[in-house]
């Protein structure tokens, strides 16, 4: 008994089967978390250090280098970069994509281990910081309030906004940028220190050891133990104020720390602005756990923060400046929204195709079964529901009817033969079930391959080929088996009545019609092989002359609701300078951009290591961070917004502007690289600097590109010290000494920290202002020698005023320097081929190497992945074919569709104006497996009229025929599924448009040489195959002749 017979004649087990996964479907939907994109561990790891008031040189020398030469050991290792400037180091390690990055995290650990001994004492502790999806940003808001409240605004927000935001189950941080920090300051008084002789090592040693609480064990007494502990902490600052910190050498008195220095309870100096439309403000960014529900989270902030809100001071304000949640959520619901359109535009085609309510109905069944079982696989595989997901059943969703169509209209082939309708349904089934198997296994063998890529793209797209793998074959279970038993419980051989029987005559008069057209065509085609071969021909190499057209980029960028502008000025700008700048630059955004619902203005040095959103650091630079109105408000993409303000770029003279759309897509995935990226190798930093220059001015020649810049330029204003070692010898001097005085007085030291109410605050000590403001306090600052002694700087150093790099880069322990730029109206293709005929320009002095990078690079490295992928599929869809078959001809007959397929993408992308991405590479994979279908339908049948007797053209002729309307209605059923993809314009549609293109061009150019060049092609061999078995059997013949006239004549 066959498979279907089972199911046809039990159909009560067979529903509740259904129906039991369907539920477990809808059960497991609810558990699932949602989030824009899969969960993926980038291999990247990032070590930073800190070190308070070192220029970038000294940062690389005495850090990164340190850092790089112990960390370059760590096992996995594929690449390391650094980025050394004032104040941090940053080395970021890249790992192969199979590392498991919990072990490598252990490894770096024990290298920074190793390395702290060789590192400066004032280095702060290194930091690991790993990126995880769960690290980008939940939101972003502004605290703002009126001037009078901004001294205690900072406080304020961390004990009644951040702390219940903390609180909140899913919140991993809340990180508040800017503000008042209170700080206890100790300024040393010049004329004193010198007058009684004491040290700045004195001092800060001193308030070290005197704020402290040490353990002094335990003591028994009487059979009681007793924890012993010596409280020594500062009960408040000012009891600084008596602290011994020497004794003065002339009168022998004690010098007490008031005695040199002013203790005062006060706030740090402020390096970081932000600005609101009230004023001053905050910014805080909300980060969730990496195991939360990204929406769940958003969700429960919001609902917080309506609840703050009423309880804050009318002087205080909280506006939400970047809700990405909220990006995420429109995401979910257009792709949404587009499966369901799919959805129902495909059971319309099913209905006006089958003309057929009961025979609908079924399909219309068929098509949510699948989808909502897929939902039960994904959560055992533990996927979130999120944009590639969802796309992927945006593209089946189409599909998931065509293994149903196939059966269901054979069945009513059957019934419409007299058949009784269980009969009927398992003759019909079983006809067509090795069919509808191998044009199943054909599309998930295509799949097969894309789970042996590597790097983001085996990461991103493992999961749209398990959701579509199990979706199809959920769709082919529901083929073989629901759809056969409602046949069987439904369907009759009875003409449809009232409407539907009008509807059915006129309609069957349309497809007769349709069919005997075909017939004619198909007919001329087979006795007009020449002609249809070159028709073919010559369309084909036309077609590809459209391939220059076809712009290519790594990934679409991805349109958040926002927009970013950048301002530099000189080095050494003053941040009030910058101010004016950045605050001008944000009128002017204002006033010409009507879509800003609020934006923030940003400029200075954030402590922990920069402005937002990876903008560099320091007092001239500047940031304002722009959200749109929604995207359905507006008629104007982000993208284009920022087309539209790049003329203010030149309208600040002594100022670098760039605007840019912020790209949610590329965060996702971990940060995207800029799209023109040209990597100069060499130890030779005037060499170097001359080569960037060069290519910087023949880079303003290529058309499309904007915002150039440079990684390393001098042009921070620095003052050397040059100490002689001879003169620092003979006066006793010690070089770390020195350095070290100098640092304390005109940097300031953290020397210890401050405890009150379960918060601490830095107790920081330097020299009072009004001794640190010229050249001459500098070279007259006592320095201690060996001997007790005293003496000035300016006896045994020199001044040399130089420009010093801003930052200073490294790859895989080599210098480097970077030549960047965005790019606007063209391509990335394009682009690179322009700049990659720029470098052959280039003389190349010896011991430099110039290369391409980034997402040129990332671009070549994920096409050569998936062009591998394509043909190992194309490979396996053969073997799947030849299975089926038992033929190697037939497999080889349909594989002529694909080439057809990927000019009809090629005319996809020309008409829709779409370049070819990674994502659309991904369509184009998918396309192989999808135009074989039709294909496999079309040869299966013609096979078995074969069987049954018929000749080559009548086989050929009438399996055509028989097999169009099928072949018709699978192919616009596909392509009704992909039609919401393909004009969807809401958020998050710039990711999956192009995909959807290339499917439904390629589709509909590969069903055209599917119903006309596969029966020519199969023709061809065919009748090849009958002449060749006619020649031989003549050959045979001939040869018995002659055998039976030998024997004649012998006898």
């Amino acid at each position: 008994m066959s498979l279907s017979r089972t199911f046809v004649h039990r159909p009560t087990a067979t529903l509740i089967f259904f129906l039991a996964i369907t539920l477990m479907g809808l059960v497991s939907l609810k558990f699932m978390k949602l989030d824009l994109m899969p969960d993926m561990e980038i291999p990247v790891i990032t070590v930073v250090t800190v070190y308070p008031g070192a220029s970038p040189e000294d940062v690389e020398k005495n850090v990164t280098k340190v850092l790089e030469e112990q960390l370059s050991t760590v096992s996995g290792v594929d690449e390391i970069t650094s980025k050394s400037q004032e104040n941090i180091s940053t080395v970021t390690l890249k790992f192969d994509w199979d590392t498991n990055l919990a072990e490598a995290s252990n490894d770096i650990r024990d290298k920074i281990g190793l390395a702290k001994r060789f590192l400066p004492d004032d280095v702060e502790e290194p930091f690991l910081f790993k990126f995880d999806m769960s690290m980008i940003p939940v939101m972003f808001m502004s605290i703002q309030s009126t001037p009078e409240r901004y001294p205690t605004l900072r406080q304020f927000a961390e004990d009644h906004i951040v702390n219940p935001l903390k609180n909140l189950p899913g919140v991993a941080q809340v990180q508040m940028f800017g503000g008042l920090v209170r700080q206890v300051r100790v300024e040393l008084d010049r004329q004193r220190i010198e007058e009684t002789g004491v040290t700045y090592d004195a001092v800060k040693g001193v308030i070290a050891t005197a704020n402290v609480s040490t353990p002094g064990g335990d003591l028994t007494v009487n059979d009681t133990t007793f924890l012993l502990r010596v409280p020594g902490e500062l009960g408040r600052p000012q009891e600084l104020e008596g602290l011994v910190v020497g004794m003065n050498p002339n009168t022998g008195a004690v010098v007490h720390l008031r005695d040199i220095a002013t203790v005062t309870d006060t706030t740090e100096e402020q390096t970081f602005f932000a600005v609101g439309k009230n004023g001053p403000s905050l910014m805080l960014m909300v980060q969730k756990q990496s195991s939360a529900n990204t929406v769940t989270v958003g969700r429960a902030v919001l609902k917080r923060l309506d609840t703050l809100k009423k309880t804050l001071p009318k002087d205080v304000e909280i506006v939400l400046v970047m809700d990405f949640t909220k990006n995420i959520t429109r995401t979910i619901d257009n792709l949404t929204q587009t499966v369901t359109t799919g959805g129902v535009l495909v059971i319309i085609v099913i209905l006006l195709f089958l003309r057929n309510f009961k025979g609908s109905l079924i399909m219309a069944i068929t098509i949510p079964t699948s989808m909502i079982v897929s939902f039960l696989f994904m959560y055992l595989k533990g996927y979130t529901i999120n944009m590639i997901s969802l796309t992927s059943m945006s593209i089946a969703i189409g599909m998931v009817v065509d293994n149903g169509i196939v059966v269901l209209e054979n069945i009513f082939q059957h019934l419409g033969r007299g058949e009784r309708p269980r009969e009927a349904a398992v003759a019909g089934t079983q006809e067509v079930l090795g069919a509808i198997m191998a044009s199943t296994l054909t599309t998930v063998a295509i799949f097969f391959p894309v789970l042996f890529v590597g790097g983001v793209v085996g990461i991103m797209f493992s999961q749209m080929a398990f959701v579509i793998t199990f979706t199809l074959l959920t769709s082919l279970l529901v083929a073989m088996a629901l759809v056969p038993t409602l046949s069987g419980l439904l369907l009759n051989h009875k003409k449809p009545r009232w409407i539907f029987g009008w509807f059915f005559d006129k309609s069957e008069l349309a497809f007769t019609s349709l069919e005997a057209g075909y017939r004619w065509l198909l007919t001329l085609a087979l006795h007009n092989k020449l002609i249809t071969f070159t028709i073919i021909a010559a369309v084909s190499l036309s077609s590809i002359l459209l391939v220059p057209y076809v712009g290519t980029e790594y990934m679409p960028q991805m349109d958040s609701g926002s927009i970013q502008a950048f301002v530099e000025l000189p080095p050494g700008t003053k941040a009030q300078v910058t101010e004016k700048y950045v605050k001008e630059l944000a009128a002017r955004i204002q006033m010409e951009v009507p879509e800003v619902r609020t934006m923030m203005t940003l400029w200075g040095q954030n402590k922990n290591g920069g402005l937002m959103s990876g903008a560099q650091q320091g007092d001239n630079y500047g940031q304002v961070m722009v959200a749109l109105i929604d995207k359905k408000d507006r008629k104007r993409t982000a993208q284009q917004i920022a087309e539209s303000l790049q003329h203010l770029t030149t309208l600040f003279p002594g100022a670098s502007v760039k605007i840019l759309m912020q790209d949610q897509g590329a965060q996702m995935m971990g940060g995207q690289a800029k799209p023109v990226s040209i990597e100069i190798y060499g130890e030779n930093d005037q060499v170097a600097a001359s080569l960037a220059n060069t290519l910087e001015a023949g880079l303003k020649s290529i058309p499309g590109v904007t915002n150039i810049q440079i990684s390393r330029q001098d042009g921070n204003p620095e003052m050397g010290v040059i100490l002689d070692r001879d003169k620092a010898s003979l006066t006793g001097v010690n070089m770390y000494t020195a350095g070290n005085t100098v640092r304390t007085a005109f940097n300031g030291q953290i020397v210890s920290r401050y405890r009150e109410n379960g918060k601490e605050y830095d107790i920081f000590v330097r020299l009072d202002p009004k001794d640190r403001r010229s050249l001459k306090d500098l070279m007259d600052l006592r320095i201690p020698t060996v001997t007790g002694r005293f003496i000035e700087l300016g006896n045994i150093a020199t001044l040399n005023q130089h420009q010093g790099p801003i930052a200073i880069e490294r790859k895989n322990q080599q210098r480097i320097v970077k030549v960047e730029a965005d790019i606007m109206g063209r391509d990335v293709g394009s682009i690179s081929e322009d700049v990659e005929a720029l470098l052959k320009t280039i003389q190349v002095p010896d011991g430099f190497q110039i290369l391409m990078g980034g997402a040129r690079k990332d671009q070549q490295e994920s096409f050569g992945l998936l062009i591998l992928a394509m043909i190992l599929g194309v490979l396996l869809v053969y073997f799947v074919m030849a299975a089926q078959f038992e033929s190697l001809r037939d497999p080889f007959i349909i594989l002529f569709t694909i080439p057809f397929a990927m000019l009809g993408a090629l005319w996809g992308f020309v008409i829709s104006g779409q370049t070819l991405s990674m994502l659309s590479f991904v369509g184009l994979i998918m396309l192989v497996g999808i135009v074989v279908n039709n294909g496999i339908v079309l040869v299966d049948f013609t096979n078995l009229l074969r069987e049954r007797g018929l000749g080559v053209i009548d086989a050929v002729t009438r399996g055509g025929t028989s097999r169009l309307r099928p072949v018709l209605m699978t192919t616009v059923t596909t392509i009704c599924g992909m039609i919401p993809l393909a004009m969807s314009t809401g958020e998050g549609s710039e990711m999956w448009v192009a995909m959807a293109t290339v499917i439904i061009g390629g589709l509909t150019v590969s069903t055209f040489i599917t119903l006309f060049f596969v029966p020519v092609m199969y023709t061809f061999f065919e009748q090849g195959r009958q002449r060749r078995a006619d020649r031989r059997k003549g050959r045979r013949m001939d040869q018995r002749r002659l055998e039976i006239i030998a024997m004649e004549e012998k006898s």
